[in-house]
């Protein structure tokens, strides 16, 4: 599809311009012929819960498989990855400090919001604020980390939507830096393809992804969304799961096989947590055993 080459062109475009701290090893593998993904995408043949999927081959710089990833979409707790990426984008010290207030976590909780479960207005820096961030899926995280930019007198979800149109993004708006249901706060796989791709290119951020378990300073240990899956498939180096009732379930999961990296993207599936319906859990185990095993 022409219009994603477009944008990862400008993607890579603005990798090489940036002077910011990219890791020297990135997951995806650089070639001095390749600098665009090939877009060979066909529809999976296979009976899935997920409405949408992308499944990328991030070594051979190729997408693989896709279905409706032009298509409008609710993030939910994806958006996350783009608040990482934007925090990455903008703050090279990584062991700045900020804090989250009680009355902020409260109006988490009352929100029904995922949670960390950060203790008020202590200083966690902002790595330690990352994994809570990623790992639970900590909506204290992400607040604490606009409380950061604020103190800059910057707005972080000003400053990812800035991020999201330099990358290309051509359906995404965000509102939140959490996820929390908008109407107006949307995207597509093709941008969160756009996003994590990028985000993969910090050392940090690969880290982040790549992590099941972390104990911040204060001792609090998180847990990424994805152990479960992470336990059941050893190819799996890490990911972020999003869920909201309005979204479904949505995952993006890094994972390699014979040597190789790939990137799977699946949203729209409408399973229940309250039901322990974890229909895109079973959606990832099913592609995995129909293509890699």
């Amino acid at each position: 599809m022409l219009k994603i080459i477009k944008y990862i062109s400008l993607i890579l475009i603005v990798l090489i311009s940036s002077s910011c701290q990219k890791t020297e090893e990135p997951f995806i593998a650089h070639t001095e012929d390749i600098n665009v993904f090939h877009n060979n995408a066909e529809l999976l043949d296979l009976d899935l819960h997920s409405g949408e999927y992308l499944l990328a081959d991030l070594s051979e710089h190729e997408i693989l498989y896709e279905n409706l990833c032009d298509l409008s979409i609710y993030p939910a707790s994806l958006t996350k990855v783009m608040t990482m990426d934007t925090v990455l984008h903008h703050i090279d010290d990584l062991n700045e400090r900020s804090s989250i207030s009680y009355e902020q976590i409260s109006g988490l909780i009352a929100e029904d919001a995922s949670i960390a479960y950060l203790k008020a207005d202590y200083g966690y820096t902002v790595e330690d604020l990352l994994y809570a961030l990623i790992l639970p899926s900590g909506a204290d995280g992400a607040v604490a980390l606009e409380n950061c930019f604020a103190e800059k007198g910057m707005d972080l979800v000003e400053e990812m939507n800035a991020l999201a149109e330099s990358l290309g993004c051509a359906s995404t708006h965000f509102v939140n830096s959490t996820g929390l249901h908008d109407p107006d706060h949307h995207t597509s796989l093709h941008d969160l393809f756009l996003i994590i791709t990028d985000v993969l290119r910090y050392e940090e951020g690969r880290k982040i992804l790549e992590t099941v378990e972390h104990t911040l300073e204060d001792g609090l240990k998180v847990e990424s969304t994805l152990k479960p899956l992470c336990e059941m498939e050893t190819a799996i180096m890490g990911g972020k799961t999003g869920y909201t009732p309005e979204a479904g379930q949505s995952i993006l999961v890094l994972f390699r096989d014979s040597n190789r990296s790939y990137l799977l993207l699946l949203g729209n599936a409408m399973g229940s947590h309250t039901r322990k319906e974890y229909w895109h859990f079973d959606d990832t185990v099913h592609i995995f055993e129909a293509l890699f095993q």
